[in-house]
């Protein structure tokens, strides 16, 4: 019991422990008084009981206030724990909503006994319609999916009543507007006994995640085309400029049999080494886009593995020489069937890339192995760290390990390699360690 002066009168074992002082401003914070007071006022006021929750002391208590003459009578209800969990729970609720928003997924249940169907607030928004249409006794699903897909669908739930295992699949759902949505549906049958019974599901609106996937494939098939032009282009004009490229290297070759002096020589044979550059790599934009545009025709015949490499040796021999480079074949008297053409431009390729890397030896040779030969080229170079070995069979890499890399080619010549081999249903690959060298081979299947 208070009085209206704020005195505590008559408290009772509980209330004892938990208010040990006689007076309202003596136990409550400034704040803490002022709603009390308040409600105690308007109590009096009104001659009305007054209800409310209080914290206090970091707990939370049902009020109730009772006028009694010019007294008023005060129960206090500690509902800590139930409010806790009230908190909890909407925290809970709130979370569970956001989830499901973020993912468009709409929860649903039919209770078959009562014929009633309840939905979250997420299935509003993925049909399209406002909570307060809608009845309990009413099946928008059933009204809005479209006719196509609604037998089913239907089917599906009464597979479901009859085996008791969840169901799934795919339907379009038609909005009062007439969009058109498509969503992902999973359901199953609960029943807890014979008077609640129940059939529980999602729809997962996929409309937005279809539309990005339409738009990717768009993207995907313009990319190709783009792509399948930019290496027609290019087999096209590295085609056009072989021929001017090619007289170029005609006529300085002519200039180096004149007579011309040691410093003419010189500056000659620099630019027969960037014509030659040159020719290279036109070729190789000519067999990288060739492969991309055209793809490869392949010509199958038997050939004699050595007849590839000393053709192959006979042609840079000038270069060995210059270079002071010892190149060894071994065990390489081998007939595979194969188309010869690739085979050599790819065993071209990791020659000419071991002539700019090695120090002073070239060594080809030739393992058979299962159903299978193995054809390598090993150098003594500076080797390939290994970090780059998954990248140096893409187009254009160049290590930034290596000085003046970029001046020593295009960084296409194992691409081409890789394409190549892949064409021939072979397997390219390198073994390397830095400061030892490099062995690159490929893997041909042994079909004769």
């Amino acid at each position: 019991m208070i009085s209206s002066e704020g005195e505590i009168e008559n408290l009772n074992a509980r209330a004892k422990q938990e208010f040990s002082q006689s007076r309202l401003d003596n136990i409550f914070q400034k704040e803490e008084l002022q709603v009390i007071k308040e409600n105690i006022s308007e109590c009096l006021a009104k001659q009305e009981d007054k209800h409310f929750i209080f914290l206090y002391h970091s707990k939370y208590y049902q009020v109730v206030i009772h006028p009694f003459d010019n007294k008023i009578a005060v129960s206090m209800q500690n509902i800590t724990e139930s409010q806790n969990l009230k908190h909890t729970l909407s925290e809970m609720i709130q979370k569970l909503n956001f989830a499901s928003k973020t993912a468009k997924i709409g929860y649903w249940e039919l209770d078959l006994v009562a014929k009633e169907i309840s939905w979250s607030s997420e299935m509003f928004r993925i049909f399209g319609i406002d909570e307060k249409e809608i009845s309990s006794k009413k099946n928008i699903i059933r009204e809005q999916m479209h006719k196509d897909d609604l037998p089913h669908y239907k089917d599906n739930l009464r597979q479901i009543i009859k085996t008791g295992k969840t169901k799934e699949g795919f339907v379009r759902i038609i909005r009062p507007s007439g969009n058109i949505i498509y969503c992902r549906y999973m359901a199953e049958y609960i029943a807890y006994n014979r008077y609640n019974r129940k059939i529980v599901g999602t729809f997962q609106d996929l409309t937005d995640l279809l539309e990005i996937q339409h738009a990717l494939e768009a993207s995907k098939e313009t990319a190709e085309r783009l792509n399948q032009e930019k290496s027609y282009f290019l087999a096209q004009a590295s085609h056009d400029l072989q021929q001017p490229v090619s007289a170029i290297g005609l006529f300085i070759h002519n200039l180096l049999n004149a007579d011309l002096t040691g410093k003419q020589q010189i500056l000659v044979g620099k630019i027969y080494d960037s014509a030659q550059a040159l020719h290279h790599l036109l070729n190789n934009l000519l067999d990288i886009s060739n492969l991309d545009a055209k793809g490869v025709n392949i010509n199958k015949k038997e050939f004699d593995l050595y007849d590839v490499i000393k053709r192959i040796k006979k042609e840079i021999k000038y270069k060995l020489q210059n270079k002071d480079i010892r190149f060894k074949v071994v065990n390489c008297h081998q007939k595979i069937k194969s188309d010869e053409f690739l085979v050599e431009r790819i065993l071209r390729n990791f020659i000419s890339n071991a002539i700019k890397y090695t120090k002073n030896k070239i060594l080809v040779g030739c393992l058979k192995y299962q159903n299978k030969i193995r054809i390598m080229v090993l150098d003594n170079g500076i080797g390939i760290d290994e970090k780059e070995i998954s990248l140096i069979f893409t187009p254009y890499y160049q290590s930034p390990n290596i000085q003046d890399n970029r001046a020593k080619g295009s960084g296409l010549g194992l691409a081409i390699a890789k394409k190549t081999a892949n064409a021939l249903e072979a397997e390219v690959g390198v073994k390397s360690e830095i400061g030892k060298g490099s062995n690159f081979y490929i893997d041909i299947n042994l079909d004769i």
